[in-house]
């Protein structure tokens, strides 16, 4: 079998031996007849199957089918062939993915007395040379079984390690091994160089920005650097047996992590990893701090950046359902985040609309089982098939006049305990998502892959790094854009003035709040140091609480001094650049070439200003709408996502 990615309509979609399939899947920590014969039933054909003999982060097994890997170069696929006969069973024509996990058993660590866990201490474990090799060999003998058994069933693979199976370190520097210190000081050229304590990273004294010979800002510096090499050697091997004839894809990138987190877990690095050609698709969970009725369905990763590196999104639906109020399999509970199935199905749709939008891989996770076994939510799932197969006809691409941009090396610059990272970069995000625009959302770093000419306004969140070639294109290429800078852009890559034309001072003022009109908004932590708008030639556009200026226009640039900005902000900024703006008010709202969606918690009358005039149909009810003076009107029922796909006349 041969399969691949490869682009449609503007879309990305899989190809397996010639034949499309719409980016639609299933995944289960329990697959079990009931629920693969559901998802099956309900129109999917790509099925993923986990391989592991480990706990989760919950105290369960990943897979009850258990271990693949139980000796010393001894392989047992008994619990592989257990799962692919359940699965072809229950799913007779359906295609698969397998995950591998290479952590090191338990059995392993024994015989080779490592005192490392690669689940909870990756950047330490990721220097026992034997467990990575071993490691190796286990991944590609798991591939050449799968291949010779499966392999005209199985079209993609995907690799876990680290702490959730994605990759994150969970040591937190709690002791450093020999080999990792003398490591770190052979590649700073420093022989001496101090490796931090757990106290210095999380000690809380100011400033809250690390300068460049700072140790702790060095020392992460380096490990953001490990585990990405580590994930791509894992990839080579497992190309080696794949000769990119199968698609490989793994979790790992996010910029929204618990504030520590952040920077402690070590994958900052992630850029060079979703550069690699060996890399065919990225996983992430949706955003877990937007998932309720009241919010609006967000990403994990700078999302539009895997398109331009020629990679498929899949947007993992791990939402526990109003069915995930029942004890597991070791009678503890797990929160539900909906009350009754209405609000299941509401975000639910809201979720499609956001992977849509971004022609992403909707991958619908029944978590521990059970979760959509309801004749409701197999109703739902069929429909939302219906409604993937209707858009995917349909040519894609983005109308987002505003481009957001973060850079994930810009973290190591923030203080670990701060909330820097959250307000500049996890509160933006969403309060962007508000501003009745839609937007695309970069690794700065990508600017330079980007035709700018689409955007009005350009928006650098955390920006405290920019490399000189950036630095570059932002003065030479864009020119007619408004560009929005938050905090401190530049200041650690040759002063702020390199980019932002609005002159400003350095003040103490760790507790500053701005005030905009009825808002008042700041970051949630002391921050210093703060900033003021210092420039005659600006026009003030808010000040902090005691009157002194915080946020400014001059020309082109825009300055705002904090984070957590509100909605309503972003959008008078967004309007002043001539963006389009499609609701006056807040809420969940997605537009592309294809269609226009907006979800409402209660019920009310909504007006959506259309670019242009057209019909539109609604696809969950299949009402037909028409536009008058480029305004789309209805009435939505309370806790309505609805979506609205453009009728060609």
């Amino acid at each position: 079998m041969l399969a691949k990615i490869r682009k449609q309509n503007g879309n990305r979609v899989f190809e397996i031996d010639g034949k499309t399939y719409i980016p639609a899947a299933f995944r289960s920590f329990r697959p079990t007849p009931a629920n693969v014969s559901l998802f099956y039933r309900s129109g999917i054909r790509l099925f993923q199957m986990q391989c592991s003999g480990m706990n989760s982060t919950l105290g369960l097994p990943y897979s009850n089918y258990g271990a693949a890997w139980v000796g010393d170069h001894r392989y047992d696929f008994t619990a592989l062939d257990r799962q692919m006969e359940m699965f072809m069973k229950f799913a007779p024509e359906g295609y698969f993915m397998l995950m591998v996990q290479l952590d090191m058993p338990d059995w392993w660590r024994k015989e080779n007395d490592c005192p490392w866990n690669s689940y909870t201490q990756l950047g330490e474990a990721l220097f026992v040379e034997k467990w990575v090799s071993d490691a190796c060999d286990y991944l590609q003998a798991f591939i050449r079984y799968a291949e010779e058994k499966y392999g005209d069933r199985v079209f993609a693979y995907s690799f876990s390690a680290g702490c959730a199976t994605e990759w994150f370190d969970q040591w937190y520097y709690d002791g450093v091994s020999e080999e990792k210190a003398a490591d770190y000081r052979a590649k700073t050229g420093d022989p001496t160089a101090p490796v931090p304590t757990m106290e210095e990273i999380r000690s809380t004294a100011f400033p809250s920005l690390r300068e460049e010979d700072n140790a702790v800002y060095r020392y992460q510096k380096y490990c953001a650097g490990l585990i990405p090499d580590l994930i791509l050697r894992f990839a080579g091997c497992a190309q080696e047996v794949l000769h990119h004839q199968k698609i490989l894809g793994l979790f790992f990138g996010y910029t929204d992590q618990p504030v520590h987190w952040q920077n402690q877990t070590g994958t900052n690095g992630y850029e060079k990893v979703w550069a690699s050609p060996d890399i065919d698709m990225l996983f992430s969970p949706a955003a877990y701090q937007t998932r309720k009725l009241n919010q609006v369905s967000s990403y994990q990763y700078t999302v539009d950046s895997i398109a331009l590196h020629d990679k498929l999104y899949l947007h993992e639906i791990d939402h526990r359902t109003y069915l995930a109020q029942y004890p597991m399999d070791n009678f503890g509970m797990i929160y539900t985040e909906y009350q009754n199935e209405e609000e299941t199905i509401t975000v639910l749709r809201r979720e499609l609309c956001a992977t849509a939008v971004k022609g992403g891989s909707l991958w619908w996770f029944d978590f521990m089982g059970g979760y959509y076994a309801s004749p409701g939510l197999e109703k739902e799932l069929q429909t939302e098939m219906h409604i993937l197969e209707k858009l995917y006809t349909k040519p894609h691409r983005s109308v987002s006049e505003i481009a957001v941009f973060v850079d994930p090396m810009s973290f190591l610059r923030m203080h670990d305990e701060t909330s820097m990272p959250h307000d500049l970069v996890w509160h933006n995000r969403d309060s962007l998502h508000n501003c009745g625009a839609p937007y695309d959302y970069f690794n700065l770093k990508d600017i330079a892959r980007l035709d700018l000419t689409q955007y009005k306004m350009c928006v650098f969140l955390n920006a405290v790094e920019i490399p000189e070639e950036i630095q570059e294109i932002i003065r030479t290429g864009l020119t007619e854009q408004t560009k929005v800078w938050v905090y401190a852009p530049c200041r650690a890559t040759g002063g702020m003035e390199k980019v932002c034309s609005v002159k400003l001072r350095e003040i103490e003022l760790p507790e500053g709040k701005v005030q905009y009109g009825s808002e008042l908004f700041g970051f949630t932590d002391p921050t210093s140091p703060m900033f003021a708008v210092d420039d005659p030639e600006a026009e003030i556009l808010a000040s902090y609480t005691d009157g002194t200026p915080a946020c400014g226009r001059k020309g082109k640039d825009v300055y705002i001094s904090a984070g957590n900005v509100p909605a309503v902000l972003w959008q008078d900024l967004a309007r002043a650049a001539g963006v389009h703006i499609y609701s006056d008010t807040p809420g969940a709202l997605y537009a592309d070439s294809r269609f226009v969606a907006r979800q409402t918690v209660w019920e009310q009358d909504i007006t959506i200003h259309m670019p242009f005039d057209c019909r539109v149909e609604e696809l969950f009810s299949g009402k037909v709408y028409a536009t008058e003076n480029r305004e789309l009107r209805y009435t939505a029922a309370g806790g309505e996502t609805n979506l609205f796909m453009i009728l060609e006349d």
